[in-house]
């Protein structure tokens, strides 16, 4: 069974209006009380793990640089740099809080996965994170948000999306999931390759894995 976890209660691609609604309340409810987290230090630590290890498999180097959009507070920074230290990591959120108190000392920039190319951001990075938000996204914000995310692509992404072919628990307030089918061709329109368990390529970086590595849908 997967477990969706709770990020986001209102879309990424959403006007800035919202982000006021991410203050400190929301992020010491959903992120560090006992009762109610989304995700305790552990599990987010064998999630990073395993991406990060993903990552350098695709890219046969340690990974150097990292996008996390749809960041909050910036919580993989930590988890990452624990592992390795000289990494460099942008975070991009739309919340005014987050980026207000810690966006100079962690790299975090206010905004949504649809300003990418608007954002002072590098060009591209060995790991692009989308976690626990993009099923809040509607179809066009979606469509144009996974776009960018594939331009800033250098080594792998890891997109976190379930389908209504998932059996899953935790917060379901966003929209009815698609079948998966829809998501891989939205995915690969993109111009993502599927490598496995939420983990994508570029198309013009799909020859760093083998055949069998690769989910390609027929589009």
């Amino acid at each position: 069974m997967a477990l969706f976890h709770r990020y986001r209660p209102f879309v990424l691609g959403d006007s800035l209006s919202a982000a006021k609604q991410y203050d400190k309340a929301y992020f010491d409810k959903w992120y560090r009380h006992p009762r109610h987290r989304v995700k305790s230090a552990a599990e987010l630590t064998r999630q990073a793990a395993f991406v990060l290890g993903t990552a350098e498999f695709v890219l046969g180097r340690p990974v150097r640089t990292v996008l996390d959009v749809g960041c909050g507070e910036g919580q993989w920074r930590a988890v990452l740099r624990k592992q390795r230290p000289s990494l460099h990591y942008d975070g991009v959120d739309p919340s005014e809080y987050a980026v207000a108190r810690y966006g100079a000392r962690r790299g975090l920039h206010l905004g949504g996965i649809e300003s990418l190319d608007t954002l002072p951001l590098r060009e591209q990075y060995d790991l692009v994170v989308c976690c626990g938000m993009l099923n809040y996204l509607d179809a066009p914000t979606l469509r144009h948000g996974l776009a960018q995310v594939a331009r800033r692509t250098g080594g792998m992404a890891y997109l976190e999306l379930f389908t209504r072919e998932d059996h899953f628990e935790g917060d379901t307030n966003w929209p009815a999931p698609r079948a998966a089918r829809w998501y891989r061709e939205v995915i690969q329109r993109a111009g993502l390759t599927a490598v496995g368990m939420q983990c994508y390529v570029t198309h013009a970086s799909r020859d760093r894995v083998s055949a069998l590595e690769r989910n390609e849908a027929s589009v």
